[in-house]
């Protein structure tokens, strides 16, 4: 704001509509400051959750670096990318859309976080092909699909597919189906399953 006297000896007084901008938090403060908790605490909890090699491979022309090395690598540059959107974060002039939300969308998120989160405890109990179906079925159906038939095969399918894709050409281990654990020896299914899963399938 500046002020000036005019011809006849009268105040003038004019705004300064280019002044700086004060800096403040905003939404997307907290939201780095989230993502860097995040971040730090990936990096610090990784080597308790790889398990050591029993083997050492390393030697002429292989990397002795350590299992952890990698994944802290991934987490330090979250870690960095977290405290950059910090320091750009006062400086973002945006309004927080989600405060519109309704609550249609709020209860699409909450569900969406409740099935990923039993997700997880699925594919440990039940292996990767019958947990991702369990998943995707139940996730097509509660967001408007109505082709049951359709939606079971494509759930059964894909998870399938990949499964295949992972342990076959690409050797990755991934959650067998636990039929020793699940299903007796009595019944008639279990011989059949019981194949299937040690050839990889399920």
């Amino acid at each position: 704001m500046r002020s000036g006297t005019g011809n006849k000896g009268s105040l003038i007084v004019i705004e300064d509509d280019a002044a700086e901008p004060v800096r403040r938090y905003n939404f997307n403060t907290v939201a780095a400051v989230v993502f860097i908790a995040l971040a730090a605490i990936l990096f610090l909890i990784i080597p308790y959750q790889i398990d050591k090699p029993l083997i050492n491979l390393g030697g002429a022309g292989m990397s002795n670096l350590d299992a952890e090395t990698f994944p802290q690598i991934v987490a330090g540059a979250f870690l960095v990318l977290g405290l950059w959107y910090l320091f750009v974060s006062f400086s973002i002039r945006q309004r927080n859309a989600l405060r519109d939300l309704n609550l249609e969308a709020i209860t699409n998120v909450l569900v969406t976080l409740a099935i990923m989160a039993a997700y997880v405890g699925m594919i440990v109990y039940l292996g990767f092909v019958v947990g991702s179906a369990i998943m995707v079925f139940v996730m097509s159906s509660y967001f408007g699909n109505r082709n049951y038939l359709l939606g079971l095969a494509v759930s059964i399918t894909i998870p399938l597919l990949v499964f295949v894709l992972f342990t076959k050409p690409l050797a990755t281990s991934l959650p067998p189906f636990p039929v020793d654990e699940l299903i007796p020896e009595s019944w008639i299914i279990h011989t059949p399953i019981k194949y299937l899963s040690n050839k990889s399938i399920l």
